[in-house]
């Protein structure tokens, strides 16, 4: 990756970003040599959280049809699937997301597994403290993206079933409240489709700490730089994303 070198203008901007992807605590000459998607698949069989509208995947053009070109249209919210929460979700007059600056979204992260866990908990995290305070991204794989995975691929399971708020893995309000006190976290990321409930997010989101859900952490190692831009939308709270790790 190239950075300009001069100290001017939008150049700037762009040095602190290659700084944040290059210049983590990676051992001397270390180089990037992997990307693991950490996305859901878009589809209209995607598990999405109660009581959002469905994805509606659509041909409007078709080459065999005698159309000059094959085109699609998409239609879901912006809170589905792989996607970022900002302040303006649940704060009135909260920022949104076009109010960040890319280098938000780039961070030296920790992964940490809770497998199984229905609440993500103070006593389960305080182990990693440490390490937590040290990192810009906080990561927690409980398993439920192997859930997200087999529904959006099986029939038979999708038919059998039917998940309601409570089935989700969510932080509990201690910890959430902890975490948030740290001082350095920018994101925080789950592979459930919710942190938790609106006391839940707004502890985190009254810190500035932006809400990542619905990750595949399943192949994601310990340690990693977090890239998860979400798109470029004006005037909204939340955005697909596609997150990404480097390794």
């Amino acid at each position: 990756m190239f950075c300009p070198g001069d100290e001017t203008g939008k150049h700037v901007a762009f040095r602190t970003l290659c700084r944040k992807v290059w210049e983590f605590d990676s051992p001397p000459g270390h180089k990037f040599v992997k990307i693991i998607d950490l996305s859901q698949t878009v589809s209209e069989t995607s598990l999405l959280y109660p009581g959002d509208f469905d994805i509606e995947l659509k041909q409007t053009e078709s080459m065999e049809k005698g159309a000059s070109h094959n085109g699609e249209v998409i239609k879901a919210g912006v809170h589905v699937l792989t996607h970022l929460d900002s302040p303006g979700h649940q704060i009135r007059g909260g920022k949104m997301v076009q109010d960040y600056p890319l280098e938000k979204f780039v961070q030296q992260a920790i992964l940490i597994n809770l497998l199984d866990k229905k609440e993500i908990k103070k006593e389960d995290l305080e182990p990693y403290q440490d390490k937590i305070k040290k990192v810009g991204a906080l990561l927690i794989r409980t398993g439920f993206d192997k859930i997200i995975e087999r529904y959006e691929q099986d029939a038979d399971f999708r038919q059998k079933t039917k998940i309601n708020v409570n089935d989700l893995p969510q932080f509990t309000q201690d910890c959430a409240e902890w975490l948030s006190s740290f001082g350095n976290l920018e994101l925080i990321g789950v592979d459930s489709l919710t942190v938790g409930n609106k006391i839940i997010h707004n502890a985190f989101l009254q810190k500035d700490i932006l809400l990542v859900e619905g990750l595949f952490l399943e192949n994601a190692p310990e340690n990693f730089v977090l890239h998860c831009f979400p798109w470029k939308l004006k005037n909204v709270n939340g955005a697909p994303c596609r997150a990404v790790a480097l390794i």
